[in-house]
């Protein structure tokens, strides 16, 4: 039920504090049949923000849950006790073992019933049921007339994973033999990180029947990782087989609580284990609890959990509702708060299976206006941390040493560009320009970047040359050299750098900027477009051109330099859109009838399906040069690929995969697709909900300028406290109103 007025902050925090006590005095219906909640709440209950009980068998292609702390990730197996991919870095256990034939990724705490190896029965017992939350995942499995329900969560700021496991029995009275296998390649990487996590495939294995637990000891490195149950099981076998003797009368049940804990040494990893053992219901009434309060904080200003906060959403549209909030869970998995990272609290660009440290430009300027409001500080720090180590060299940043990996990714400038603006743009925060970092101030890096540009001009055509296909979409072999979308960067880069400099009384050079990105944009209109057909084409070194049919120059176009398009341009790219890339539940990122669409099938560039963030991104796009009418039915649609969790790298267009409850299918993890469970842009949703259906434009000097696209969703929607340069804003169709202090 919508309040008739807009709720005070103290009215607010009231609120907020009795549902989180509501929520937390009922952590017993996770996973229940209790029916879905209508009320679209603000700040989101973690039910609310739940994605739906999917089922899946073991041969099927799907992109396992995972979970997360503070300090790492760790991600469920195929399976209804198995573990994965365990990573606090510098700390990580069942990673990639480096032996020879590696096995890739290894689990752990995967179930045995009398010999039988229960996740790969034939169905229906092979069929596992999983439901994502964003403190932990849930799984059931019955098999036998046993039924199995986990309940898998990273206990707060502790390296650790905890799960209990319930086994009740649906039968008559009977006798079972359950039977646990436990590996680690448990290690401790203090070097840079980059794709996956390490395993050292030795480690010495301690049996402790006391505790009920293995030790497994790194050889290489100084970690350790006990992982064990209460009740203790009955024995050990084969060194790692942990074996529980059970008796069961009809209905009854019996509760495991399994508990994995790292540390730098055996002594501190068992301790670590016993404190967590001996503690195990406070710890799951706790991880519900501090989840709670994380979610309330950032919809809450002035909270203790971040530097900021996004504003409420109070609609009656559910399609509205999810866009929002979608994009919300996606930033909430990125966030890490470890006292390993090199520069302080930050934001990852993927969950943590592929890349379990890394923050790139590139996928975090799409979110970077989301970034701004709710985090403010860590945003402002990788664009300093960028600035320091350079990233012309490089695709990201590793937060445990600090220093650029990767080879170079052509977006970096004006991703950089895009967060320090997106951050000035919030905070009004004008003072930090004239910050140094290394040996120039960040007006001065950021004028470097906006004009970066004309030392990549190769060919004297006076566009930069982007480089080839590591350098860009990895994914289309014809996307090379001189390409629309990052040029188009460009043309936002100075001008926004020349607003800045024009709001430090620097008109000159504020005018030359935006007198070079006038003339660049008459350039790629000129020499990239393809006239009448409504894409782009790329400028190669021999004077020929390769036309592409792929979204990223169809929306960069239209998110840097869309006053800059003739009415033709935009009705034939419109056109584009809904005839080559729209499809019903997602969208295509490369057009099928594209030349190159058989390259490679990795679905977040390629015909199969498309990124996180460029269904948002088009949406943005097509709101400024086409019908709300005709884009809003789409995005109804959209909105529910978040019935799976946190939006994934990719989705896949719905003739490829069928959907899920609706939702376009997340790709798996699994070759070829290769896509993380979620990725940081996805927040993008969250911005495509405040600047382009409520349409607040935050601006750098002249306040927030409202035009309003809610219609066709809930004309009556708003966002309450809005933060933006120090003062709290009320946002409806209207416009922006600074809220009373």
């Amino acid at each position: 039920m919508r309040p008739s007025v807009p709720v005070d902050r103290r009215t607010f925090l009231k609120l907020g504090t009795a549902g989180a006590a509501l929520a937390a005095s009922h952590p017993a219906t996770l996973g229940s049949n209790a029916p879905t909640q209508k009320i679209l709440r603000c700040p989101p209950s973690l039910r609310d923000l739940a994605a739906d009980r999917l089922t899946y068998h073991f041969r099927d292609l799907f992109n396992c849950p995972a979970t997360m702390n503070e300090l790492g990730y760790a991600q469920v197996g195929k399976s209804v006790a198995s573990m994965t991919a365990i990573a606090c870095p510098p700390y990580v256990c069942c990673g990639t073992p480096e032996t020879a034939w590696s096995p890739g990724y290894l689990l752990t705490c995967e179930l045995f019933l009398n010999g039988r190896f229960l996740a790969i029965a034939a169905p229906p017992d092979g069929n596992v049921e999983y439901q994502w939350f964003p403190h932990c995942v849930v799984r059931t499995q019955t098999a036998d007339r046993l039924r199995f329900t986990s309940r898998m969560f990273m206990p707060g700021k502790r390296r650790a994973v905890a799960q209990s496991i319930e086994v009740r029995n649906l039968g008559s009275s009977r006798k079972f033999t359950l039977a646990f296998d436990m590996r680690a390649a448990v290690t401790k990487k203090t070097k840079a990180w980059f794709a996956n996590s390490p395993g050292e495939a030795d480690n010495k294995i301690m049996w402790d029947a006391g505790r009920g637990c293995l030790l497994f000891v790194a050889r290489h490195s100084e970690v350790a990782a006990a992982q064990g149950f209460s009740p203790a099981p009955n024995r050990v076998q084969d060194d790692r087989m942990l074996v529980f003797e059970m008796e069961l009368g009809p209905g009854e049940h019996k509760q495991l609580n399994f508990v994995i804990a790292m540390a730098e040494t055996g002594r501190a990893a068992l301790e670590l284990y016993d404190q967590l053992q001996s503690s195990f219901d406070d710890l799951v009434k706790e991880n519900e609890t501090s989840f709670t309060s994380l979610v309330r904080s950032a919809f809450t200003p002035d909270n203790s959990d971040f530097s900021g906060n996004l504003p409420r959403l109070i609609t009656n549209s559910e399609a509205l509702w999810k866009l929002y909030h979608n994009g919300f869970a996606n930033l909430l998995f990125a966030r890490r708060v470890s006292p390993d990272s090199a520069y302080g609290p930050t934001y990852l660009t993927l969950s943590g299976h592929v890349l379990p440290t890394l923050s790139f430009p590139w996928d975090t300027s799409i979110s970077s206006l989301a970034l701004a409001l709710l985090d403010p500080a860590p945003l402002r720090n990788l664009v300093e941390v960028w600035a320091r180590t350079g990233m012309h060299d490089h695709l990201a940043t590793d937060y445990i040493t600090g220093e650029a990996v990767g080879p170079w990714y052509a977006v970096n400038d004006t991703a950089i560009v895009r967060c320090a603006w997106r951050y000035l743009c919030v905070t009004g925060d004008f003072a930090w320009l004239d910050k140094r970092v290394g040996d120039r101030t960040v007006i001065e890096h950021l004028d470097d970047r906006a004009l970066y540009w004309k030392k990549l001009d190769h060919f004297g055509h006076e566009l930069g040359d982007y480089g080839t296909i590591e350098n860009l979409l990895e994914v289309v072999s014809t996307y090379l050299h001189e390409v629309a979308g990052m040029n188009a960067g460009n043309v936002h880069s100075m001008r926004v750098v020349a607003d800045m400099h024009e709001h430090r009384g620097n008109s000159t050079r504020a005018s030359q900027l935006r007198a070079e990105a006038k003339s660049m944009a008459e350039r790629i209109n000129q020499h990239l477009y393809v006239k009448g057909k409504g894409y782009w084409r790329c400028g190669q070194p021999d004077g020929t051109y390769n036309e592409v049919r792929h979204c990223y120059d169809f929306l960069a176009v239209l998110d840097n330099m869309p006053e800059d398009l003739s009415a033709t341009q935009k009705n034939e790219m419109i056109e584009f859109f809904w005839r080559e890339l729209h499809s019903e539940k997602w969208m295509r990122a490369l057009s099928q009838s594209d030349v190159d669409a058989t390259w490679n099938i990795r679905p977040d560039h390629s015909c199969l399906g498309a990124y996180a963030a460029w269904p948002p991104m088009s949406a943005k796009g097509l709101y400024k040069i086409d019908r709300p009418a005709r884009i809003v039915p789409w995005l109804t649609e959209i909105a529910k690929a978040g019935n799976q969790g946190p939006i994934g790298q990719a989705h896949f267009v719905e003739d490829v995969f069928p959907p899920v409850n609706g939702g376009a299918f997340k790709s798996s993890e699994d070759a070829p697709y290769i896509e993380d469970w979620c990725c940081i842009a996805g927040g993008a949703f969250s911005e495509l909900v405040i600047d382009s259906i409520f349409g607040a434009d935050l601006t750098l000097s002249d306040g927030i300028r409202v035009h309003s696209h809610l219609a066709e969703f809930d004309p009556n929607a708003i966002l309450e406290g809005l933060k933006y340069q120090g003062g709290l804003y009320t946002v409806t169709k209207d416009g922006a109103r600074k809220d009373k202090s």
